[in-house]
């Protein structure tokens, strides 16, 4: 009888994952803003990530993100002037809900920990959420994904943040290679 289960079990493993793919890739992020009499506002952003399609419509994946950033004029008075700095985590499973020629719609969802520095204060940082974006399938392996927004919950040391958020500091393109 164990023999029998363990078949079964394995049968059904190989057919989930019989159309399954590893894709490698990541994201860039750029962001300047200048107001007239203020030093310029600059955003950079890396993020590496690494996922496995389960099927056409489900993927899991993994993202190692960086951020640094100066704010040079003060859009939130409590980083005015100083240097932020962000590295985090974040698994997420990827939704795609529409497939228009060869561009794939897709939601993200997923959450993350990482850390946090403005000016001299540090400390961990949490997110839970949702972000959209939509791939554009160059060839059988090679993609170029953009996304922008978050939907969800963000939580840093004297920080809280919950709603939509949609600006180009959110926006980042990448390119994914699928073996």
């Amino acid at each position: 009888m164990m023999k029998k289960i363990l078949l079964m079990a394995a049968f059904a493993v190989a057919s989930l994952t019989a159309n399954a793919q590893l894709w490698l890739g990541g994201s860039l992020s750029f962001d300047y803003e200048k107001i007239k009499g203020a030093d310029g506002k600059v955003t950079f952003g890396l993020a590496p990530s690494i996922g496995y399609n389960l099927n056409d419509k489900w993927a899991l994946g993994l993202e190692i993100g960086f951020k640094v950033a100066n704010d040079g004029w003060g859009s939130n008075l409590a980083i005015a002037g100083q240097k932020y700095t962000m590295f985090n985590v974040a698994p997420y499973a990827r939704y795609t809900f529409a497939s228009v020629g060869a561009a794939n719609f897709f939601v993200d969802g997923g959450v993350g920990v990482g850390y946090e520095k403005v000016g001299g204060d540090d400390g961990t940082a949490f997110h839970i959420g949702f972000r959209p974006g939509v791939a554009f399938n160059i060839s059988d392996h090679v993609s170029f994904v953009g996304t922008t927004g978050y939907f969800g919950y963000r939580h840093a040391e004297d920080y809280n943040h919950f709603g939509l958020n949609v600006n180009n500091e959110l926006a980042s393109v990448g390119f994914f290679y699928t073996f």
